[in-house]
């Protein structure tokens, strides 16, 4: 299997969605419902579409599934399981254990950090596209990739809704946030093909253009969001409202986001390189971004001031939060990548 390599505007995407993640978690009580149900219409989305891009470095012609699945436990699950743990002491219990086990967003944010619901899903999902691709690698039917790809949004749309799911199990989800599996795989194999197929290095515009374009899809994606009749998309509860309505809203986003990411790449070296470097910690940032999150809200709060504008209230929040969570994850990384995913290198 060929060792992966970090591609830059794959990394700059990743930062943006980290970073619409914690804008999205603001807690500040004025913090804009506008904003929020805008961001909440793609960012998670994004970030299972990113996921999807990163699966083009597997070698599936080659692909062994036991060793496959040894991997992707260690590297998704297995931190999911030790920092739902942690975040969890001290007051675990055999309850808190069978709780995460069960790995629903309900279940899990009654005893850890509710954000740890994405990693289930996203196992599942990983798992299952490795056994498509790889099946269609083997027998020679990749062609037929873009076509299965349009029956996933059917499926979706016969999936039971979170209420009446929770009515036929007492109260609770599937485990491992299954009901939310076929939206996943939607958005990953979304950003495989366009990935694997290089669709986004054919063609070289102005930055003009690219500016022009990200304008267009921010502008839908601002329409089809606040036009949704769902308070907020909640993907992590199976909530999206119109379903056409989310489609656009959510592909507009990725696609806004995905040209920004390549602008910034290609025109902006020094912001380039800081996201870059917030990109490759995602995975703790997104476990741990809360936390820095509700330390400056209360700070934050204790200012005798009735209302804070959000432009001021956004950057307080946001680079608090990654002036924390970055450096965390750097040391983690290097002293214990066992907590991310990761494995010791050998001297």
């Amino acid at each position: 299997m060929p060792t992966k390599t970090r591609v830059e505007y794959i990394d700059v995407l990743r930062a943006i969605a980290i970073i619409l993640v914690i804008i999205g978690h603001i807690p500040y009580p004025g913090f804009s419902t506008t904003l929020h149900k805008w961001i909440y219409a793609f960012h998670i989305p994004l970030f299972f579409f990113v996921s999807g891009m990163s699966l083009c470095f597997t070698n599936y012609s080659k692909l062994s599934l036991k060793a496959n699945f040894r991997k992707r436990f260690f590297r998704i699950y297995s931190p999911y399981l030790i920092w739902g743990i942690a975040l969890a002491l001290p007051n675990i219990t055999i309850e808190t254990i069978l709780k995460l086990l069960y790995g629903t967003h309900q279940s899990i944010a009654s005893v850890s950090n509710s954000s740890l619901w994405f990693l289930p899903v996203l196992f599942i999902a990983t798992l299952l596209i490795d056994m498509l691709l790889y099946t269609l690698h083997r027998i020679g039917k990749r062609k037929f990739l873009p076509l299965m790809l349009l029956f996933i949004p059917p499926i979706v749309l016969l999936i039971p809704t979170q209420a009446t799911i929770q009515s036929l199990l007492g109260g609770h989800n599937l485990p491992f946030g299954i009901d939310i599996v076929p939206m996943a795989i939607f958005f990953m194999l979304s950003g495989y093909l366009l990935q694997s197929r290089k669709i986004c290095n054919r063609h070289r515009f102005s930055a003009l253009f690219y500016f022009l374009l990200i304008l267009l899809f921010l502008l839908i994606t601002t329409y089809f969001s606040l036009c949704n009749d769902v308070n907020y998309v909640l993907m992590a509860e199976n909530r999206y409202g119109n379903y056409i309505y989310f489609f656009i809203a959510a592909f507009s986003g990725i696609m806004a986001s995905f040209l920004l990411s390549k602008t910034i790449v290609k025109y902006t070296i020094k912001l380039s390189q800081i996201l870059q470097k917030i990109g490759s910690d995602t995975l703790l940032i997104f476990i741990l971004h809360k936390y820095p999150l509700l330390l400056v809200n209360d700070i934050v709060t204790l200012i005798p001031v009735a209302y804070i504008p959000n432009y001021f209230i956004v950057p307080i929040y946001l680079l608090f939060s990654l002036v924390i969570c970055v450096p965390i994850s750097s040391y983690i990384k290097k002293h214990a990548p066992f907590l991310t995913g990761g494995l010791v290198k050998s001297s």
